[in-house]
């Protein structure tokens, strides 16, 4: 069981368990060995139930702590590494890809000394231009965070043409993985 459960219900969510770790968590101090889940939910009255069973609640008139949307997105964030995600054949940045790159480029501020290192993927068995497409997907990613206040300098290119294998983890196709260093400790750990 982790120590801080949150329950997610038509786009919202909710604190069900772990309320005493709650200034922490909106704070983002929070230790890194604590543990964080988000349960979705189907119906609202599952977040009741979650609530009355993880927190030992007694009321049936209130409702758990709703946590905002931005320290949900900061929580997500935290549980995985900084991805851009392409379509395919595309070097289009959206929505989702842009709050990477503000993540990586605020990480870059709190850590003057850090770098970050831009890792995309491609099958050298498949089209050439693939590897094209990897490397301007880079440079459009360093774009980004140049216009976000990063150094060129602080950013490395890195171009990974091993064998795909999700089990090894190694990186998918159509993605950037934003790589900081030195590396972030996670804040989670599920």
């Amino acid at each position: 069981m982790a120590d801080i459960t949150l329950a997610e219900w038509n786009d919202r969510v909710w604190l069900v368990g772990g309320e005493d770790h709650i200034d922490d968590l909106l704070a983002n101090t929070l230790s890194p060995e604590i543990t964080i889940e988000i349960r979705q939910c189907e119906q609202k009255s599952e977040i009741h139930v979650l609530w009355h069973v993880l927190s030992d609640v007694q009321t049936t008139t209130a409702d758990p702590w709703m946590i905002h949307p931005a320290i949900v997105a900061r929580i997500r964030r935290s549980q995985g590494p900084m991805v851009v995600v392409f379509t395919a054949w595309s070097a289009a940045i959206d929505a989702d890809g842009q709050a990477m790159i503000a993540t990586a480029a605020a990480w870059a501020e709190q850590n003057p000394d850090g770098s970050l290192s831009l890792v995309a993927r491609y099958d050298p068995a498949g089209l050439a231009p693939l590897a094209d497409l990897a490397r301007m997907r880079c440079q459009l990613v360093a774009a980004a965070l140049g216009k976000s206040g990063v150094a060129a300098g602080r950013i490395t290119h890195l171009l990974d043409d091993g064998p795909a294998d999700s089990d090894s983890g190694s990186l998918e196709l159509d993605v950037v993985q934003i790589v900081t260093n030195p590396p972030v400790t996670p804040l989670l750990v599920p």
